[in-house]
């Protein structure tokens, strides 16, 4: 009888874990200090682990199999690995800084980068011994980060200074800054880019409810598209095509013509949208409603909310959450 109950059990956790491959979402629930990872194909919660204190930043490594949450509160980073078996277990807390926000992990999966909202720096972690290796000061608030597909820059939004700090990565110095609009926070980058096809970083200004369109190379912003009220993150399709804005204060995300930075549509969502990426067929965004305790999922072509799940308490998911 106890073999028997056992095999249920066992059967019951392999059931629960994903299929290999399948994508899958890491949404940072601030008010549970937890994680839900949502298998995005069956679109469930299938885990939810618990990390540090209120946590808000993610970044997902390449390949899938480690996950970085920031915890501002309790002033730490979170590693989270998925094993073999698709299960997912907290590996590691690291101490950084005084109030780690963003995070980022680098083009290799070697380095990981906090961005310290209080310290104006961003901390270097050593992925494979998970020891911070340097500091890099920076502007005022700095809250997203991107790198750039040559793993040769990281670009920071610094939230109080109205610029993006650039920094080589080979030094570990800020070699530039770029203004760009009132209290920029999301920052991504589209290596696809406009109608010359260049690239582009994607800035979302909160306070001045606008996206500064930045050109990578030559530092310098070339456009500015109007959103709505308190606009957080940006995602774009990996063709270029559309570009997706949370709007917090407006409980919406704008649809953008990538081409021509027309609005094509605003879509109604839930309370306080913060994080955005886009699925990895490239058919669907995925917003975290914050207020809503809400995953949702956009139909870009569509320009609707097709799905709803409940997630954990006030999830934020601010970064790339979602992994192939």
């Amino acid at each position: 009888m106890r073999a028997h109950a056992f095999l249920l059990g066992l059967a019951a956790l392999v059931a629960a874990a994903p299929a290999a491959g399948r994508p899958l979402a890491y949404i940072t629930d601030q008010g549970s200090d937890s994680i839900a990872v949502v298998d995005v194909d069956g679109w469930k919660v299938v885990e939810t682990l618990e990390v540090g204190r209120k946590p808000a930043g993610v970044a997902v490594a390449p390949g899938g199999d480690r996950i970085y949450v920031s915890n501002p509160e309790g002033s730490s980073l979170s590693v989270v690995e998925r094993g073999p078996d698709g299960r997912h277990r907290v590996v590691a807390g690291i101490s950084v800084g005084k109030g780690p926000l963003g995070v980022a992990a680098d083009r290799t999966g070697k380095l990981v980068f906090a961005a310290d909202w209080y310290a104006d720096q961003v901390h270097v972690v050593d992925a494979a011994s998970l020891k911070e290796v340097s500091s890099i000061t920076v502007g005022r608030s700095p809250s997203g980060m991107t790198v750039s597909p040559d793993n040769a820059r990281l670009f920071v939004a610094n939230r109080e200074s109205d610029s993006i700090s650039v920094v080589d990565l080979s030094t570990f110095v800020e070699i530039g800054r770029v203004a760009v609009g009132k209290a920029p926070f999301g920052v991504t980058y589209d290596a696809a880019g406009g109608t010359d096809g260049k690239p582009r970083l994607l800035v979302a200004n909160v306070q001045s409810g606008d996206v500064s369109v930045v050109d990578p190379v030559a530092l310098r912003e070339v456009e500015r598209i109007k959103v709505r009220a308190f606009p957080y993150a940006v995602a774009v399709t990996g063709d270029g095509a559309r570009i997706l804005v949370t709007n917090q204060h407006d409980d919406s995300v704008s649809v953008i013509d990538g081409r021509t930075y027309a609005t094509l549509a605003v879509v109604p969502v839930g309370d306080y949208p913060e994080g955005i990426v886009t699925a990895p067929d490239q058919t669907h965004a995925l917003v975290a409603c914050w207020m809503d305790d809400e995953l949702e999922s956009i139909d870009i072509a569509k320009m609707t909310v097709d799905r709803t799940l409940k997630v954990g308490s006030g999830p934020r998911a601010f970064g790339q959450f979602i992994a192939p």
